[in-house]
């Protein structure tokens, strides 16, 4: 099947151009298909006119076909009204971790046109989201880059943090700068604890955040949540960059940082809500959902939990109320939702 280059199609009509009996494999933020015509890819890390990036993990048989000599890669942007036809593509960069092949780097044969840049949710300039570039490698120095994007730099004369801390809690201090939006709302850190192991609990009181003792970068626990201290899947350096990226999309104004809203969604409602924007490269919270993702833009930051296959608990925080206006259209029936 052969789809015009920059049209917009449905999702099955982008994966019918593998050809007739394509092997389908779906993740959090990418659809594949394998067939007898070709690979297709349908993800939203389109970063720029010519570079995709897709994060795994990644289906065995896709990953041979992508590394290797394969069939014809053909790519799709998602788009909240389809798939746009971004053309063939080839891998130049594919980065691993243990031998785990965690992101590919694609590079489109037919750069994207200026015009239907901001429609793929991109710019030549994609400045405001760089931050997302040092992750997972480096999250103290991602957590700078978003919190002097979104906030400004720290005020003069903030108070120093406490001694005694891991350095990633006392760089998070540093750059709060005693700013008070960085302490209060859903997840509250602690200016000043009484318990050196305990840095923050949840703005309703119903559990507290641990970190174990000694480590450099410890690992971080929820305590009432379960019977037992339940451990994130990222320690205290991933975890307070997550920390803040979920504050900005789940408290509102007067009390919080960004207009928006929260909704439950099904699976293509919720993959519309985040197509213009980049999946944080870290790996899910616990909390407020078991399956906890984040994505984020230049102005956006979206919640995306999972706790069934069905269902989804999304919210969504932007510090430009115009960024809002095409959440309008997409027919949820929001809980709450201010612009």
């Amino acid at each position: 099947m052969e789809i015009r280059l920059w049209s917009v199609v449905a999702e099955g009509a982008a994966l019918a151009v593998a050809g007739h009996g394509a092997r389908v494999h779906e993740t959090a933020d990418a659809v594949f298909a394998a067939g007898p015509d070709g690979t297709v890819v349908i993800a939203t890390g389109l970063r720029n006119a010519e570079d995709l990036r897709v994060d795994g993990p990644f289906p065995r048989l896709v990953e041979g076909r992508l590394t290797g000599d394969g069939p014809t890669l053909h790519t799709f942007a998602r788009l909240p009204e389809g798939c746009l036809a971004l053309g063939t593509a080839r891998v130049t960069e594919a980065a691993r971790r243990r031998g785990v092949l965690k992101r590919l780097d694609l590079r489109l044969d037919t750069p994207l046109p200026k015009h239907l840049l901001t429609v793929a949710g991109t710019t030549d300039d994609p400045g405001g989201a760089d931050w997302l570039d040092l992750l997972p490698e480096d999250p103290v120095k991602a957590l700078e880059g978003f919190v002097t994007d979104w906030y400004g730099e720290a005020p003069a004369g903030a108070p120093p943090p406490v001694d005694g801390q891991p350095e990633p809690l006392r760089a998070f201090h540093r750059l709060a700068g005693g700013r008070p939006e960085f302490y209060d709302g859903s997840l509250q850190v602690h200016q000043r604890p009484g318990d050196p192991l305990v840095f923050g609990e949840s703005g309703d009181g119903t559990f507290e955040l641990l970190m174990e003792a000694g480590a450099d970068d410890p690992h971080v626990y929820y305590r009432g949540l379960s019977d037992q201290p339940l451990r994130e899947r990222e320690r205290l350096s991933a975890y307070l960059l997550l920390l803040a990226l979920t504050r900005v999309a789940m408290d509102r104004p007067p009390e919080g940082l960004a207009p928006g809203g929260m909704a439950f969604a099904d699976r293509a409602q919720a993959r519309r809500i985040v197509a213009p924007l980049k999946r944080v490269p870290l790996r899910p919270l616990r909390w407020p959902c078991a399956r906890t993702r984040i994505y984020a833009g230049p102005d956006t930051v979206a919640v995306v939990g999972a706790d069934d296959a069905d269902w989804f608990e999304v919210y969504v925080g932007a510090r430009d109320p115009a960024a809002l206006r095409r959440l309008r259209r997409i027919g949820l029936d929001w809980a709450s939702f201010e612009s």
